[in-house]
């Protein structure tokens, strides 16, 4: 029996205060298979909020996690689709996309906690095809293959990622991302007089650590944590992972 599947939107901000989970049905892309779509807003963020985010005493000692139902295992293979990319960061976002891929799926952090995860990930260049995803920030088809891409997202979105997986094992069978052209990007360092810029490689990161099967923590009390739903316009520390978000990859591998 062909089966419907919930589609969980997560909405969580970037810089905002509140994170809104709502279903929406869609219909299922294969038997046993669930689709989850995971999005990142960007609002202003209040100089309280900011005080706690900078606060990197915390990079190494909060060890906090949660996990999705799902997991990823052995190589994830993607490509990317230039089209529509922002003209500041054309050139150099593929390279800030692989290495956010690469960072999340080695483990490599902040604290100097050896990685050695096993998962490995293999791109393979430019796409034709984009995310499968709509302007309206929801799922729109699983077609097995596994891209990172540009497109219009609802205005206050960064980035949208939607992972397809068997309902029955947790197994990942493919996850899209999409990432929203019409906001400020930067790529490598913090650029001069950066005002409401968000990092790209911090955001793919974040991202990605869905694809893997990492979901947020509360931003209240776990802010310097990569999985946490808010980062701050103008830095790149989450780049790397925290202690926490390295335990939790640790767990979703069974890596001691």
């Amino acid at each position: 029996m062909r089966k419907g599947t919930i589609c969980l939107t997560t909405a969580s901000l970037i810089a905002g205060a509140f994170v809104v989970a709502t279903p929406v049905l869609n219909s299922a892309p294969a038997d046993d298979i669930t689709v989850v779509g995971e999005a990142i807003l960007a609002t202003p963020m209040t100089a309280a909020t900011a005080a706690t985010v900078t606060n990197a005493s915390l990079d190494c000692t909060d060890t906090a996690y949660v996990l999705e139902k799902w997991r990823l295992s052995g190589t994830y293979t993607w490509s990317y689709n230039p089209a529509n990319a922002p003209a500041a960061i054309g050139s150099t976002a593929a390279t800030a996309i692989y290495r956010a891929t690469a960072n999340l799926i080695g483990g490599y952090n902040r604290c100097g906690t050896r990685a050695g995860l096993p998962l490995t990930h293999a791109y393979q260049g430019s796409a034709v095809r984009a995310a499968q995803i709509s302007a309206t920030a929801t799922c729109a088809g699983n077609d097995g293959v596994n891209v990172t891409s540009w497109g219009v997202l609802p205005t206050n979105t960064l980035a949208y990622t939607c992972t397809y997986y068997k309902t029955s094992t947790g197994t990942v069978v493919s996850s899209d991302m999409l990432l929203n052209s019409t906001h400020k990007w930067f790529t490598g360092t913090v650029p001069t007089a950066c005002v409401d810029s968000f990092d790209l490689e911090s955001v793919v990161a974040h991202e990605r650590g869905h694809t893997a099967g990492l979901s947020h923590v509360d931003q209240t009390t776990h802010s310097r944590q990569t999985m946490s739903p808010r980062t701050m316009a103008c830095t790149t520390h989450k780049r790397l992972l925290g202690s926490g978000d390295m335990l939790g990859m640790r767990s979703l591998t069974g890596t001691r």
